[in-house]
């Protein structure tokens, strides 16, 4: 079971997550309505509700958004990769319940991190790939460990970290200060991952997997300009990196003064 901290911060992100800022913004509508207040309150958190919903639900502010978290991560050439012994790959979410299969247990972006990362191996074999990362239930990259063992694959697994910087403190014990080692994760995550790995005095190479600002390229096409769920949810996840590395930038700033 997660400790109170990490739940609460979870829970205090999803506050500002624009979808639910939509909903308490409608919400003091409502009341104000109950309550008669003045209507000019009210028209102006109407307004700026259905404002940020489109906003967030049409491709152009989760364009702007995640390609300004993405644009500096280019894919690393096969010469800079060869020089590197240590891959490790930062899972996203992975499920628990007894119930799922292995091959259920994992997001779309887990997967995509892991299967990038296990092309890298099979090309290098001799590299030492590191899958770090928990879940809420418990055991996380374990079970990544095993879907590759079941494809043949060596990997090993940290199970512990339920976070970005606990994953980096973990990193810490297995790979030397200073010591290169390539950062597996996906694009719009990878600031954030850098940032805080080298907080811990590690030197992470970006090695960035599933770009998101393609998916919502703004088109010339009529039906962009409606708004569509999969638009929500990418302007969240930025809304969640700009957030959380804003936190961890504070954080640091006001522990060096």
């Amino acid at each position: 079971m997660p400790d109170l901290t990490f739940l609460l911060k979870k829970i205090i992100l999803y506050l500002f997550y624009p979808s639910t800022l939509i909903f308490l913004f409608l919400l003091a509508v409502s009341i104000y309505v109950l309550l008669g207040k003045r209507r000019g309150r009210r028209r102006f958190l109407l307004f700026l509700a259905i404002f940020l919903y489109y906003l967030s639900t049409t491709p152009f502010l989760p364009y702007f958004l995640l390609k300004n978290l993405e644009k500096d991560y280019p894919i690393p050439s096969e010469e800079e990769l060869s020089k590197i012994k240590n891959l490790v790959v930062l899972t996203g979410r992975i499920y628990g319940d007894p119930g799922l299969s292995l091959e259920e247990r994992f997001s779309r972006e887990t997967l995509i991190r892991f299967l990038v990362a296990l092309e890298i191996k099979k090309k290098y074999p001799e590299k030492k790939l590191w899958i770090v990362g928990g879940s809420f239930e418990g055991k996380g990259a374990g079970y990544l460990q095993e879907l590759a063992e079941k494809w043949g694959v060596k990997v090993e697994a940290l199970d512990t970290p339920l976070d970005t910087l606990r994953s980096a403190k973990e990193v810490k014990k297995i790979i030397p200060p200073g010591e290169p080692f390539y950062l597996l994760t996906s694009a719009y995550h990878l600031p954030r991952a850098i940032f805080l790995f080298k907080k811990e005095g590690l030197n992470p190479l970006p090695y960035p997997t599933n770009y998101n600002y393609p998916l919502c390229k703004p088109s010339r096409l009529f039906l962009y300009i409606f708004p569509h769920d999969l638009y929500l949810n990418l302007t969240n996840l930025a809304f969640q990196e700009y957030l959380a590395l804003t936190y961890y930038k504070i954080k640091y700033f006001i522990k060096r003064t």
